[in-house]
């Protein structure tokens, strides 16, 4: 599958920005995909933690200093490793993210965190939550063929 966008939304946005872009990002998936939240998460140079570069819920996700950058399970996975973690239920879950009852009580029951990788190198996170069973093979392979537009936006948000 190719990345197409049609009307030229995608170069209309890229002069506005990585915020347009990740706008039509956020569009794309919750269209081909679904979800509940959406977050991009990436390093910030030598900085300690990850920083959210963009969320769909900006009041319980907002931007900025996001997850500390720790030698864990989760973050060898999807940067050492560059593999995704796909949870479907609360114990899938808690498996990879301890203390997954704050996301529960949110209303979320399953995840998705994507690695972005470009040249080797893992970029940035593509973070997706929903309900419980959500994210299928299907949804993933879908979710996949939009890392390019992902990869985009986040190096236009460095610049």
């Amino acid at each position: 599958m190719t990345l197409s966008i049609e009307g030229g939304a995608l170069v209309d946005a890229m002069p506005r920005g990585a915020i347009a872009m990740f706008d039509i990002l956020a569009d794309r998936i919750r269209e081909n995909v679904g979800y509940l939240l959406m977050t991009v998460l990436a390093p910030n140079g030598d900085e300690p933690f990850l920083t959210r570069m963009f969320s769909t819920n900006l009041d319980q996700y907002p931007l900025g200093a996001a997850d500390p950058i720790e030698d864990s399970l989760w973050f060898r996975r999807l940067f050492t490793d560059g593999e995704a973690i796909v949870a479907n239920d609360a114990e899938a879950i808690e498996a990879w993210l301890p203390g997954f009852d704050a996301y529960v009580a949110q209303g979320y029951g399953s995840l998705a965190n994507i690695p972005i990788v470009v040249s080797g190198t893992t970029i940035g996170l593509l973070n997706l939550m929903d309900e419980a069973g959500h994210f299928t093979a299907e949804r993933i392979a879908l979710l996949r063929a939009e890392l390019p537009l992902a990869a985009l936006a986040i190096l236009a948000k460095r610049m």
